[in-house]
């Protein structure tokens, strides 16, 4: 218990540091607001990439349906903002709903297709996948079709971006140490083994 407090300690000075060397740089001038939206755009991609490590990594299941959810997500969000008052309760209440249809979705979709392996389980979510894409471009006024959705306020700057990355980076780890992400990495190792072992794979 307290090397595991130690450690977090030890990250979370780590991560304060950071955060403040960031801050200095840009109100100082040396970090100018084009260098600031590609640290927004890099903790953006973080935030894909250990949701995608925790469905290819942690748990070895070959999936592509990662792409599809942040769509869905994405695109909620970006409806819901566009259609309220422009403010940053109407952006994190659109960030919920989001996530909320993408989770839903997410579990329409994960279970049944999570019945299958290999090569199998990655066709599956491709087609899932691309089922989103065509929705979307098919989307006539809602989604704006191919030409996409414009004229949304950006409230995301490259703070808010490092403090949900942070988020999900210690959400994730809190669920990899938790039993349920133990029973996980066990159906990583062996299936067979963990399905006999009372671990309910699905």
């Amino acid at each position: 218990m307290k090397k595991n407090l130690k450690t977090n300690l030890i990250w979370l000075a780590i991560i304060a540091v950071v955060y403040a060397i960031l801050s200095a740089l840009i109100v100082a001038g040396i970090i100018n607001a084009f260098v600031a939206q590609i640290i927004t755009q890099i903790g953006i991609n973080l935030i894909v990439a250990v949701g995608l490590n925790l469905v290819i990594g942690f748990t070895g299941q070959f999936s592509f349906g990662s792409a599809g959810f942040m769509a869905i997500g994405a695109y909620t969000s970006a409806i819901v903002t566009a259609r309220m008052a422009p403010t940053w309760g109407t952006i994190f209440l659109s960030m919920l709903i989001g996530a909320i249809i993408a989770g839903i979705v997410a579990v329409i979709v994960g279970y049944p297709t999570l019945r299958l392996k290999g090569d199998y389980l990655a066709i599956a979510t491709l087609g899932v996948s691309e089922i989103i894409r065509i929705l979307i471009m098919n989307g006539g006024d809602l989604t704006n079709g191919a030409a996409g959705l414009s004229g949304i306020i950006l409230f995301t700057d490259w703070g808010m971006t490092f403090i949900f990355a942070v988020v999900i980076i210690i959400l994730i780890l809190n669920f990899i140490n938790s039993p349920s992400g133990r029973a996980t990495l066990s159906v990583r190792e062996d299936e067979i083994a963990s399905e006999s072992m009372g671990v309910n794979v699905t």
